[in-house]
C-alpha cells in the first residue's frame, strides 16, 4: 500500500514538473521578444530626439542672421545635439539593412556639420554666407527626409513584432492553464484511487470487529491484498480464532462453575429465606476473637448499609438506649456465663435517623466440652408496631377517643392516687370539678353528631388551658367533664380556676360556620376525710353541678352535706313519679280562667298539671316537672294533659256556648316539639272532641325558640297550618328578640307576673309591661297579663289596652268541678254583657 500512494505521488509531480517546464520555456521565450520590442521602442525615441534635433538645427539655420546680431552659440549648440543624436542612433542593434541607411544618415549628418561650420566662421561676405546657409539647409533637409523614412519603416516593424510577442504570451498562457488543469484532473483520480485502496480495507475491518464486539467469533475478513491490509485481515483472523477457542474453553469453566454455585446458592437460598422469613436481623458473636458478624438485614433495620457497622460488639451495645444498655449487658453476661438457658431481651435502640425502635433480641451460646461458650449467634427483632400498638391501647384504655383527654378509668385511677396521698398527709388540699354544659343536646340534636363532637373537643381544650400543671381534666362521657386540682392551698384556688373556666367556656365557639354561645354548670367538692374512695367525691361533685344547673346553669357550686338529703329526696321523687305515669291517676289538671279585659267575660283557661303525692299531698309542677322533662316522662304526661284538656274544653264549650267559644291554653316543652308525629296526635286529640283548632293554645317559652332546631320549627309552622295557636309564655323574662316573633308561628305573648307584680314598685317594670303591649298590638297578637292580684294592677293593664289577664283577682286555678261552680257563680256577672271582639294573630 505504501508503494501505490508513493508511486501516485511521484507521477503527480513529474507531470505538474513537465507542465512547469514548458510553462517556463514559453514564457521565456516571450521575455526575450518582450525586450528586443523595449530596444526597438527606445530606438524609435532616439530617431524621433534626431528629427527633433535636426528640425531645431534647421530652424535655427532659418533664423540666424547675423548682421542682425544673433548669437551664433545657438546654432552652435543645436548642431552638436544634432550630432549627438545621431551617434546614438547609429550605435543601436539593427539588422544590415537599418544599420547601412542609419550609417548613411550619419554621414549626412557629418557632412551637415561641416556646411554648418563653413556657414558659422564664412567671413562678412553676404553673398556667400547665403549660399553656405542654403547648403547647409539643403543638407538637412536630406537628413530629415531619410530620417522620416527610416522612423516609418521601424514603426511598421514594431508593430509586427508586438504582434508576434503577444501570440507567443498567449501560448505560454494555454500551456501553464492546461498544465494545471491536467494536474488537477490528475490528482483527483490519484485521490479516488487512494481512498478507495484505503477505505474499502477498513470497512471490511470494521464490520469484522463489529461481528466480534457483537459476539459472533467465527467472522473471517477475507483475504485479498498483498498490502498492510492483507496482512492486518490474517492477523484479525488469527485473533478471532484464538478468541473463539477461549472462549469455549471458558464457557466449559463457566458451567462448572455455574454448577458449584448453584448447589452452594441452593444452601444459601434456604439459609436466606428462613432469615427473611422471619424478619429478622441475624449476628453471630465470636467470643474467642470478640468480634461479631451482622446480617444485612440486621443493619437495614437501623438504616444502616454493609460498609457503615464494623464487625464489633461496641456496634450494637453504643447503640442501644442508655435506660436499657445495663440490662441487654447483663443478660448477655449471664447467658454466657451459664446462668440462664438462652438470650432474650427487649430493648430501644437508635435507628441512623435518630429515632428509637423497639427490639427483641435472642441468641443461644455455643459450648465447648468443658461448657465454656465460644461462640453465641442469634437475632433481632424489630417489635416497634407490637409495642406502639400496646401503647396505643393502653393510651385508648385510658383516654377519650375524641378528646384525647383522660376518660372515667383514668380520671379514677388518679383520683384515688391523689385521695390516698391525702390520706397520708392531712396538709395535703385538693379539690373536684364536675361540669357539664348547658343546652349541648339542643345544639348536638340540631347542628348535628359533628359539630357537637368539634365543641366537646374545642371545650375540652378549653379546659385544659385553664388548669395547672399536674391537674387532670377527664371526659367522663356526653358533655361532662371531671378536673382534679391537686396541692391547692385553699378553697379560694378551686373558685379562682372555676371562673376562670366559666369565663373560658362563655366565650362564643365558631364551628362549621355557627356562632355557638355556651354556658357551664360546675359542681365542686372539697377534700373532706369522710371519702375512702374516688367514686365518692366525684358522686358528690356530680350532685353539686345539677343544683347548679338547677339554678338556671353558668355558674359553680360547692357541695354541702344538705345536698345529700336533695338528691335523696330527688330519687324519691323519680321512683314515685315512674309510678305514677303508668295510670296518671294521681295526677289532676287545674284550670284557670283567662279573662277578657275589654268586654270582662271569660276567654278560656290555661291548663296546670298537680301531681297527688301519698305523703307529699300536692305537688306543684314546678317541683316534678323538671324531673320528669330529664327522665323523659315529660312526653307521655304531656300528651295526657293535651288530651285531658281538650276532652275537658269540649265539655265546657257544651255546656256554655257563645258567639266565641272558649279556649283552653296547654304549656309544652322542646321535648314534645321534637316528638316525630306530635302535630298528627294534636290533629288526632281536636277531631276527636270536635274542637276548632283555634280553640287549642300551646304555650311555650322563650327558651324553646332560642334553642330552636329544625324539627322544631317545622313543627311550629306545622301546628299554625293546622289553625292551633302558639303564645309565648313568660315573655321578656329570657332572651327577648324581635326577630323570633317575625320569623317563628307566634299568635301571642304572656307577659310574665314578675313585670305585673312590681309595676307599682318600680317604673321601669311598668315601662316594661306598656313596651310588650303596644310592640303586640303593632304585630297583631294577643297579649295576656299574668299574675293580676290586685285591683290596682288590673286598672294599669286596663288602661295599657292588653286583651286578657288571669290572676287571683280573677280566680286561682282550681280542678274542673270547681271551675265549673266558678262559671256559674260568675254568670250573673257575665249576663247583658256583650262580647267584646276578640283579636287573635
Amino acid at each position: 500500500m505504501k508503494r501505490k500512494i508513493l508511486s501516485a505521488l511521484l507521477v503527480l509531480v513529474l507531470f505538474s514538473a513537465t507542465g512547469a517546464v514548458l510553462a517556463t520555456f514559453f514564457i521565456t521565450h516571450s521575455t526575450a521578444t518582450l525586450s528586443r520590442l523595449v530596444t526597438l521602442h527606445q530606438i524609435g525615441d532616439l530617431r524621433q530626439h534626431l528629427i527633433i534635433s535636426i528640425q531645431t538645427v534647421q530652424s535655427d539655420l532659418y533664423t540666424v542672421h547675423t548682421k542682425l546680431g544673433q548669437k551664433i552659440d545657438t546654432v552652435v549648440d543645436n548642431v552638436s545635439k544634432l550630432a549627438e543624436s545621431a551617434r546614438n542612433c547609429t550605435s543601436c542593434h539593427h539588422e544590415p539593412a537599418v544599420t547601412a541607411d542609419i550609417q548613411a544618415v550619419g554621414g549626412q549628418i557629418a557632412a551637415y556639420q561641416q556646411a554648418l561650420s563653413y556657414y558659422i566662421t564664412a567671413s562678412a561676405n553676404r553673398e556667400r554666407i547665403e549660399r553656405l546657409q542654403l547648403d547647409a539647409a539643403a543638407i538637412g533637409d536630406q537628413i530629415l527626409a531619410s530620417t522620416e523614412k527610416m522612423s516609418i519603416r521601424a514603426s511598421e516593424n514594431l508593430e509586427e513584432m508586438t504582434r508576434t510577442a503577444m501570440q507567443k504570451i498567449e501560448h505560454a498562457k494555454a500551456v501553464l492553464f492546461s498544465t494545471i488543469i491536467l494536474s488537477f484532473l490528475f490528482a483527483v483520480v490519484t485521490a479516488v484511487y487512494l481512498i478507495r485502496s484505503v477505505t474499502g480495507p477498513i470497512e471490511k475491518m470494521v464490520s469484522a470487529t463489529r461481528a466480534l464486539a457483537s459476539g459472533d467469533l467465527s467472522h473471517v475478513v477475507p483475504v485479498a491484498d498483498r498490502t498492510e491490509f492483507g496482512e492486518l485481515a490474517r492477523h484479525f483472523n488469527t485473533m478471532s480464532n484464538t478468541l473463539r477457542n477461549n472462549y469455549d474453553r471458558l464457557l466449559r469453566e463457566v458451567e462448572e462453575r455455574r454448577l458449584a454455585e448453584a448447589a452452594l446458592l441452593e444452601s444459601e437460598e434456604r439459609y436466606a429465606i428462613a432469615a427473611s422469613g422471619a424478619n429478622d436481623g441475624l449476628w453471630d458473636l465470636d467470643l474467642r476473637t470478640d468480634s461479631i458478624y451482622y446480617s444485612y438485614r440486621w443493619k437495614s433495620m437501623l438504616g444502616y448499609v454493609e460498609e457503615e457497622i464494623s464487625g464489633k460488639l461496641e456496634e450494637w451495645l453504643d447503640r442501644v438506649h442508655d435506660l436499657d444498655r445495663e440490662q441487654v449487658e447483663a443478660k448477655l453476661t449471664a447467658h454466657i456465663n451459664g446462668h440462664n438457658d438462652h438470650f432474650e431481651c427487649e430493648y430501644r435502640i437508635y435507628h441512623k435517623n435518630n429515632s428509637l425502635r423497639w427490639m427483641l433480641a435472642r441468641g443461644l451460646a455455643v459450648r465447648d466440652e468443658r461448657g465454656t461458650a465460644y461462640r453465641m449467634a442469634g437475632s433481632q427483632t424489630d417489635i416497634t408496631a407490637r409495642k406502639s400498638v400496646e401503647e396505643q391501647l393502653i393510651h385508648d384504655a385510658f383516654h377519650d377517643a375524641m378528646t384525647n383527654l383522660p376518660n372515667r378509668a383514668l380520671f379514677l385511677d388518679r383520683l384515688q392516687q391523689v385521695v390516698n396521698t391525702a390520706n397520708r398527709h392531712p396538709e395535703y388540699f385538693y379539690a373536684v370539678l364536675f361540669t357539664d354544659l348547658d343546652r349541648f343536646k339542643f345544639i348536638n340534636d340540631s347542628l348535628g353528631h359533628e359539630v357537637g363532637d368539634k365543641l366537646l373537643i374545642e371545650i375540652g381544650s378549653r379546659l385544659h388551658g385553664c388548669l395547672r400543671p399536674g391537674d387532670t381534666v377527664a371526659r367522663l362521657g356526653g358533655d361532662e367533664f371531671a378536673i382534679i386540682l391537686e396541692d391547692i392551698a385553699a378553697k379560694e384556688d378551686a373558685e379562682l380556676i372555676a371562673g376562670r373556666i366559666l369565663e373560658a367556656v362563655n366565650s362564643p365557639v365558631e364551628i362549621d360556620g355557627h356562632d355557638l354561645f355556651l354556658s357551664q354548670s360546675i359542681g365542686i367538692a372539697l377534700k373532706s376525710d369522710c371519702y375512702e374512695c374516688p367514686e365518692e367525691i366525684l358522686r358528690d361533685a356530680d350532685i353539686a353541678m345539677y343544683r347548679a344547673k338547677a339554678k338556671g346553669g353558668g355558674c359553680y357550686i360547692f357541695f354541702d352535706a344538705s345536698m345529700h338529703v336533695s338528691i335523696l329526696k330527688r330519687n324519691n321523687m323519680e321512683a314515685d313519679l315512674q309510678v305514677a305515669i303508668k295510670d296518671f291517676a294521681d295526677f289532676v289538671i287545674h284550670y284557670q280562667p283567662i279573662m277578657n279585659l275589654r268586654g270582662e267575660h271569660l276567654s278560656g283557661f290555661e291548663a296546670l298539671v298537680r301531681w297527688r303525692h301519698d305523703s307529699l299531698g300536692l305537688v306543684p309542677p314546678n317541683d316534678f316537672i323538671p324531673l320528669a322533662e330529664e327522665t323523659g316522662i315529660i312526653i307521655p304526661l304531656s300528651k295526657w294533659i293535651i288530651k285531658e284538656s281538650c276532652s275537658q274544653l269540649q265539655c265546657w264549650q257544651d255546656l256554655y256556648p257563645s258567639s266565641q267559644p272558649l279556649k283552653m291554653s296547654v304549656n309544652i316543652t322542646t321535648r314534645i316539639l321534637m316528638l316525630p308525629g306530635f302535630v298528627d296526635y294534636i290533629e288526632v286529640c281536636l277531631n276527636e272532641y270536635k274542637l276548632a283548632p283555634e280553640s287549642l293554645i300551646l304555650e311555650i317559652t322563650e327558651s324553646v325558640i332560642l334553642d330552636h332546631s329544625t324539627e322544631t320549627e317545622d313543627t311550629l309552622r306545622n301546628l299554625q297550618k293546622l289553625g292551633v295557636h302558639i303564645h309565648i309564655d313568660d315573655f321578656g323574662t329570657g332572651y327577648s328578640s324581635l326577630s323570633y316573633l317575625h320569623n317563628f308561628p307566634v299568635n301571642g305573648l304572656k307577659i310574665d307576673r314578675s313585670f305585673i307584680n312590681n309595676m307599682a314598685k318600680s317604673r321601669e317594670n311598668a315601662e316594661i309591661v306598656k313596651t310588650i303591649v303596644a310592640l303586640a298590638h303593632n304585630l297583631k297578637l294577643d297579649v295576656i297579663a299574668e299574675g293580676l292580684e290586685l285591683d290596682a294592677q288590673l286598672s294599669t293593664i286596663r288602661g295599657l289596652d292588653c286583651n286578657f289577664g288571669q290572676g287571683f283577682f280573677f280566680s286561682k286555678p282550681l280542678d274542673a268541678e270547681a271551675i265549673s261552680l266558678w262559671i256559674v257563680e260568675k254568670s250573673m256577672e257575665f249576663a247583658g254583657k256583650p262580647p267584646a271582639e276578640e283579636v287573635h294573630g
